[in-house]
């Protein structure tokens, strides 16, 4: 199991902290210690548009389903919402005290949440006029270093250890805790309650949540000890990217207690690979089944495929 460098996009200086793929699989976008973010064509490497407004650091970026409109967060304690054709800004969202890691949107841009070092988790509806956030969640007891949205819920992984499910619908949170700081959330599959969650002890742990938060599988090979590494999954593959400088595959199997090493560890970066995302058909086309991107500390962006 292994992929090969297919493009290698350039235009940032310094750690580029996050880049993923729009719905199409046709663009990336990505963000960085610069303050910028780039919409580049996955295709070419070519850079189509730059998105300036941040006064530090990009931390997180989002993209609802239509592609229409990106969401980006930072450490200037803002979340701004952008139109990615124009590259205007459509909001400026305050409510966080300090560094917002992580955003997360709707499919269809309504609804925005971001993930912030002050420890909350703030929801904006973008249909209102007021610019204060919706509703503020208290319940983590560290940073939320990670946030994914589905129809219904906002998932969110902190520092505490711990990973907790807010059910929109139902207006009810459900706790669970790995024993280590979580600084990555993965959904390898909308059909089941399967997470994969990064953690601070050199593992990813997939995570069953409709069997009581039991973890049935432990994925371990990389580095994840002192940085935010983001990993993602599909039905089949787990990614992530590590402090040693590559990019880790694994193949998913439910394994119980007995920890999963790495199937492939791929090589391109220098320094740390911050982030790595699977292309939005991976599962679906198998032209794709490794088809992704990552982000790292050389300011370097990777496809894979």
């Amino acid at each position: 199991m292994g992929a090969r460098v297919l493009q290698q996009i350039g235009g940032h200086t310094g750690s580029v902290n996050t880049a993923i793929f729009d719905t199409t699989g046709d663009y990336v976008v990505s963000g960085g210690q610069d303050k910028r973010i780039f919409l580049s064509n996955a295709n070419t490497g070519r850079q189509v548009q730059s998105y300036d407004g941040h006064g530090w650091a990009v931390q997180g970026v989002a993209i609802n389903q239509d592609g229409s409109q990106l969401a980006s967060c930072g450490g200037d304690r803002m979340v701004f919402v952008w139109d990615i054709s124009t590259a205007q800004i459509k909001r400026k969202l305050t409510g966080h005290q300090q560094r917002v890691d992580c955003v997360a949107t709707s499919k269809d841009g309504s609804i925005v949440a971001s993930g912030s070092f002050d420890k909350t988790v703030c929801i904006w509806d973008m249909r209102a006029a007021p610019r204060s956030p919706l509703q503020v969640l208290k319940e983590s007891k560290d940073g939320v270093a990670s946030l994914v949205m589905t129809d219904s819920e906002i998932i969110a992984g902190s520092i505490d250890n711990c990973v907790r499910t807010y059910d929109i619908r139902m207006a009810r949170v459900i706790e669970d805790s790995l024993g280590s700081p979580v600084v990555s959330v993965a959904i390898p599959n909308p059909q089941t309650s399967m997470l994969a969650v990064g953690c601070m002890d050199n593992t990813i742990q997939l995570l069953d949540r409709s069997n009581d938060g039991n973890v049935v599988a432990t994925f371990a090979g990389h580095k994840c000890a002192e940085y935010r590494i983001q990993c993602d999954a599909n039905k089949k593959i787990v990614v992530s990217g590590s402090e040693d400088g590559f990019v880790y595959l694994w193949n998913v199997v439910a394994s119980g207690d007995k920890v999963t090493q790495h199937t492939s560890r791929l090589s391109g970066h220098t320094g740390i690979v911050n982030s790595v995302k699977l292309h939005p058909q991976s599962d679906s086309n198998p032209e794709k089944a490794f088809a992704m991107v990552s982000a790292g500390s050389n300011g370097s962006v990777i496809i894979w495929g």
